[in-house]
């Protein structure tokens, strides 16, 4: 144990210089478990070096990803895990050992696998440069990554000097820095400033991620077919009938599901007749050669085939290489072109477990730009049998977080859960392709999130502008419920059973992409009521007001003309809380609701007066009004633009204010009520004046 102190000793010297303050980059805390349903990496131009001073623009995701590639190093690794009481250590999985003597007894070389020497060794083989983060987790190992490996930063932010990065890249599609240095001190430190000066939530290590500790599969089993499907999860949700109605009712648009996994074995039978599109992209070799080596993304890929139609197609992104490796730069990539071929849905059996996963941001400017544009990400939950909040991006509100179920209609024993899912599907024992010919049976949320996908491609497949508030109300509206009346922390809405879809039709016909919400600026009391104000829409036809009073739900309020930005909703009582949200129409398109704004009606303070006594003071009266927490009083010159603000945080009807100049001020009063974080105010009294002598 002496011994094993003094290693973490040495790698200290050579660790990440913001662990012991614990700075929350990309998933740092301890118990991390970086968890991808499986994994990813990043477009077809030479990508030229900038200087120092120069950003090199760069305009297709081939340019990332032949960057990626040319400055990728065998050397790069995910995580090294040393057993401090057995001396045990692994890398990425496998047993790692510098003893050349492989051919002697079995003890031997266990003896020597065990030997601390073998950590030893393996640090005396890395790069010098090498800056080392060391964890303890949950089962007391030390865990060992590089989070500076390839010395790259990746930034949402538009820097306004390079930090003294060797080359400097400009996305130009979704406005991000992507900065290269020579050294991985130099990465730390440029990442340390950045952090400092813009945030932590617009800047991260390109980190690098073995595959085989993230995928979300928990590996083979023992499935069988079900009659007219390949798997039981098609024929539970319904979808085989759905498959071969499809063709006879003319259904027949040719819908695209982005797959972002290890790739596809077309060669496999289960792939006859399928089209894979000509878009498809392997971001971690730069090339069109999409082959699966590892197996994940044929399976994933082969329940979509399974349960739908050959007019939906496979556009396949392989995000890791064939020695199982990405890195965060190639996941968003991935992710961004995805969005950019404008796919119908993207399946993503990915995602980083961590304690600090709903802090994570690293995705969350493609995911809303996939939400605005009407592209639903469907994300397995993670299968820790821990809570989705943990997993990131299941985590995240405008993805579809899907938890997995057994053949018993249960929730897997494996699966995440929480309030934070949405639907759940099947994902136990789910046969489908695999690599290198023949079926498998796998189990894992990867396994439960392409059923979901391939149900929203019925959605898409029938009303292709459908946007994602409305494919998540269709596959509501068909959820079998399968836990507690309602959304529930297993199941969520429960499982979408499709039987019936082509019966029913698109039931939200009006919730589609195209038209996007507006902006609602304020809600505020005046002396006749509450106005809502909102900006402008450029070709609007006319606005919907929706109120919600306390906490029930939304009902129409009002229907305004295109040329009014404001409305005074009369129809309010005294203490009553309300929300309101907006709608704008164009032609005969309706966007979804805006943003929500809350406030409690209160009436405009009366009787309000002043009188100025000696010792330069000015004593306030007013009407004390019931259901407020206090009051605010404003003095200032005329036009009130020049002002200070008293608040009594008392419910009073007289405050005496001393103090004051000898000069003329004009004043007003108002009330306040605090709803949670919000606070909400009455309208301003009349302006009155008072001088002090």
């Amino acid at each position: 144990m002496k011994r094993w102190n003094k290693l973490k000793s040495r790698i200290s010297k050579r660790i990440l210089g913001r662990a012991e303050q614990q700075r929350s980059y990309l998933l740092n805390k301890v118990g991390l478990m970086l968890l991808i349903c499986f994994l990813l990496v990043g477009s077809n131009f030479p990508v030229e070096a900038a200087t120092q001073t120069q950003k090199e623009r760069i305009q297709s995701y081939s340019d990332i990803s032949k960057l990626i590639s040319n400055t990728w190093e065998e050397e790069y690794f995910g995580k090294i895990i040393v057993d401090p009481d057995t001396g045990i250590v692994e890398k990425d999985g496998e047993a790692i050992s510098f003893y050349k003597e492989f051919d002697a007894s079995v003890s031997e070389r266990n003896a020597a696998i065990k030997s601390e020497d073998s950590m030893e060794q393996f640090l005396d083989s890395q790069d010098e440069d090498t800056i080392y983060k060391t964890e303890t987790n949950q089962d007391g190992d030390i865990e060992i990554t590089a989070p500076f490996q390839t010395k790259r930063l990746i930034v949402e932010e538009d820097l306004s000097e390079d930090y003294g990065a060797e080359s400097t890249y400009y996305n130009e599609e979704d406005k991000d820095l992507i900065l290269q240095f020579e050294t991985q001190a130099e990465t730390q430190a440029a990442y340390e400033k950045i952090c400092d000066e813009y945030g932590e939530a617009v800047c991260y290590p390109d980190e690098v991620y073995y595959i085989d500790d993230v995928l979300m599969d928990n590996g083979t089993d023992n499935g069988t077919d079900n009659g007219t499907a390949i798997s039981w999860g098609t024929g539970y949700m319904g979808m085989d009938q759905l498959k071969i109605a499809a063709p006879t009712l003319g259904y027949n648009r040719a819908v695209t599901v982005a797959v972002l996994d290890t790739g596809l074995d077309h060669s496999n039978a289960m792939f006859l007749g399928r089209t894979v599109s000509a878009k498809s992209y392997n971001f971690a070799g730069h090339n069109s050669n999409i082959m699966d080596i590892h197996g994940h993304g044929t399976h994933v890929s082969g329940i979509i085939t399974d349960a739908t139609p050959s007019n939906v197609q496979l556009m396949m992104l392989k995000i890791a290489n064939n020695e199982g490796y990405s890195s965060l730069l190639t996941i968003r990539t991935a992710l961004q072109y995805a969005v950019k071929q404008k796919a119908d849905v993207i399946n993503m059996s990915v995602g980083f477990i961590s304690v600090q996963a709903e802090k994570c941001t690293y995705l969350d400017k493609i995911i809303n730009k996939a939400y605005e544009k009407g592209i639903p990400i469907v994300a397995a939950a993670g299968n820790n049998a821990v809570n989705v909040n943990y997993c990131y991006p299941a985590c995240n509100k405008k993805t579809i977080a899907i938890s997995a179920l057994n053949q018993k209609e249960q929730l897997a024993y494996y699966s995440n859960r929480g309030k934070g899912i949405d639907f759940c599907a099947p994902g136990s024992e789910i046969v489908s392709a695999k690599a290198g010919g023949e079926m498998v049976s796998m189990s894992g949320t990867s396994m439960a999130a392409p059923y979901i996908s391939a149900a929203i491609a019925y959605l898409k497949m029938m009303q292709g502008n459908l946007s994602v508030n409305g494919v998540y109300k269709e596959l509501k509206i068909h959820c079998k419920d399968l836990g507690s009346a309602g959304k529930d922390v297993n199941y969520g809405w429960g499982c979408p059973i499709l039987t019936d879809l082509f019966n029913t039709g698109i039931i939200n016909k009006t919730q589609i992409t195209g038209v996007l919400a507006p902006k609602l600026k304020s809600v505020k009391n005046t002396e006749k009521g509450v106005q809502i104000s909102w900006r402008k829409v450029k070709d609007a036809t006319r606005y919907i007001i929706y109120r919600k009073k306390g906490n029930g739900s939304y009902k129409k309020l009002a229907t305004v003309s295109s040329k009014k930005t404001v409305y005074i909703d009369k129809k309010v009582k005294k203490g009553k809380k309300y929300t309101y949200s907006i709608k704008v129409v164009k032609s005969k398109k309706k966007s979804g609701l805006s943003n929500t704004k809350t406030i409690v009606r209160l009436k405009t303070v009366s009787n309000v007066t002043a009188k100025a006594g000696n010792g330069k003071k000015i004593t306030f009266t007013w009407k004390k009004q019931g259901g407020v927490n206090g009051y605010q009083i404003r003095l200032g010159n005329r036009s009130m633009r020049k002002s200070r603000v008293i608040t009594i945080t008392k419910n009073v009807r007289k405050v005496v204010e001393t103090g004051l100049k000898k000069k003329v001020y004009y004043y007003q009063v108002r009330s306040y009520k605090n709803i949670g974080t919000t606070v909400s105010y009455s309208a301003w009294s009349t302006v009155k004046k008072i001088r002090v002598r």
